[in-house]
């Protein structure tokens, strides 16, 4: 399913995001875009906003600063919650749109690792988002 909701961004204006989301039973499954064109193309910052917000969720069990690919600065979180389910989330950025991916489930969950393994940033065409060796972006596409 797809909504727009309201992300809350790193200097505090809120803006319209997508989100899309699966629900079975009590798993939620997560991907929300939120489009940032005002700043950098891969913004560290707003990723590092985002896993912020994911902090608050609970006690963390671990985080890496995980670039996507080298220039699409990215994080990795395991979060234990208070009601005893785990968030595998992540946040990355590329291209003027913030991606942050949440997996919510009982700890050890297989749906809840193979979603959190299966994330791929694309392209327009649909490519698989790679920088090469260099680590320099791709120069995004004008909308």
């Amino acid at each position: 399913m797809v909504r727009e909701i309201s992300y809350v961004t790193k200097d505090g204006s809120s803006v319209l995001a997508r989100q899309f989301y699966v629900e079975q039973g009590t798993n939620h499954y997560f991907v929300t875009v939120v489009n940032l064109p005002a700043g950098p193309a891969a913004d560290y910052f707003a990723v590092e906003h985002a896993a912020e917000q994911m902090h608050q969720r609970g006690e963390i069990r671990f985080q890496f600063d995980m670039a996507y690919d080298p220039g699409i600065p990215g994080r990795q979180l395991d979060i234990s919650q208070p009601d005893g389910r785990q968030l595998r989330a992540s946040a990355y950025m590329w291209d003027y749109n913030l991606y942050i991916t949440e997996a919510v489930a009982p700890p050890g969950n297989i749906a809840a690792l193979k979603f959190d393994q299966s994330i791929m940033l694309l392209d327009a065409d649909g490519n698989a988002v790679d920088t090469g060796s260099d680590g320099n972006l791709p120069v995004p596409r004008p909308e």
